[in-house]
């Protein structure tokens, strides 16, 4: 049987009921939770889709895309219900970008089911599909349908398999490193409060969503500029039984300093989210590094096998035992 596509969209459209077992088999993590698509959806500049594959027995696989309108508009979005009229499919995770916005049981080759249902559906005016956070052997699966592939950031990951703690993970790095993380630690230990909560709304989501704003427009070009953080977003998220918050609190004060959220992952969760009070409005110097001891510690504690970093300071994370995995983006047939 050729699998036939359900394309949702996670504004109207509500949970399906075999949505929970979906995201258990495939591995989906928190960003991927129903009500975390619908806010993360009602800020999107272009519809996100999700389409689901069915055969006889079921779901066999699931992907996340945008249907973004040409020429693209950075600084606009689309009403409810509007379509543009031709446009791109761009496939990408929905929270994350170190990880893939898709998933399929037979492959990544599935992928060419996948585009051809929404042509059909979406009609000709779906000129392209860009897909984000591939890896070479998905690519060369995909084999001729590959028109164009380019390089990006790679992804960072510590092993963590096998460490039994921080102490571990300190002695596998190089002196000044290690000597140097040592020293922050004891330094930073009256300094903040350090909070860590799993599947809770955070109680500061307008503190935390404003951090998070302010790093983002750290980002922000004229090719570049981020969709806001909304506070309904961050609560949903946090809210999330597999979504893991860490605080970072003045203990005089009460004060947010610093946040970061990871999504996690029986075997390898992911560091989606950083963001502190800058040094000079009050902020804590080398709060970064305290957070990466933090997210060492909770994993280890959690014998998860691999911390994925994501993205960026490529030689700052290899400096803590992080390696590099390339990944590519790419435009099919």
């Amino acid at each position: 049987m050729t699998p036939t596509a359900e394309v949702l969209d996670p504004r109207t459209d509500p949970e399906p009921s075999y949505w929970a077992a979906l995201r258990a088999r495939a591995g989906l993590r928190a960003d991927w939770a129903w009500p975390v698509l619908r806010a993360q959806a009602w800020s999107g500049r272009c519809p996100h889709l999700v389409t689901v594959m069915h055969d006889a027995d079921g779901p066999v696989g699931v992907v996340n895309a945008g249907w973004v309108g040409l020429p693209g508009r950075w600084t606009s979005f689309l009403p409810v219900g509007a379509r543009p009229r031709f446009g791109a499919l761009h496939v990408r995770g929905p929270g994350s970008s170190a990880v893939p916005g898709w998933w399929m049981a037979g492959g990544t080759r599935a992928l060419i089911g996948y585009q051809r249902a929404m042509r059909a559906r979406l009609g000709p005016g779906c000129l392209a599909t860009v897909l984000r956070q591939a890896v070479p052997a998905e690519l060369s699966a995909l084999g001729g349908r590959v028109l164009l592939s380019r390089l990006t950031e790679p992804i960072w990951s510590v092993d963590t398999a096998g460490m039994s703690g921080v102490d571990d993970w300190l002695r596998r790095l190089d002196k000044k490193r290690r000597s140097n993380l040592r020293v922050i630690g004891r330094k930073l230990a009256d300094r903040v409060t350090v909070t860590v909560t799993s599947g809770e709304a955070v109680s500061q989501a307008a503190e935390v969503t404003e951090l998070l704003r302010g790093n983002n427009a750290k980002y922000k070009g004229p090719m570049h500029n981020p969709v806001p953080q909304l506070t309904g977003y961050i609560e949903e998220l946090t809210a999330q039984p597999d979504t893991v918050t860490f605080r970072y609190t003045d203990p005089d004060t009460g004060r947010l300093v610093g946040v970061g959220i990871a999504l996690d992952h029986p075997k390898t969760p992911v560091w989606r989210t950083w963001a502190m009070v800058p040094v000079d409005d009050g902020g804590v110097r080398d709060l970064y590094f305290l957070h990466i001891t933090r997210l060492i510690e909770w994993a280890t504690a959690n014998r998860r096998a691999t911390l994925v970093l994501g993205k960026g300071k490529g030689r700052l994370k290899s400096s803590v035992g992080a390696t590099a995995t390339e990944q590519y983006a790419a435009l099919l047939a």
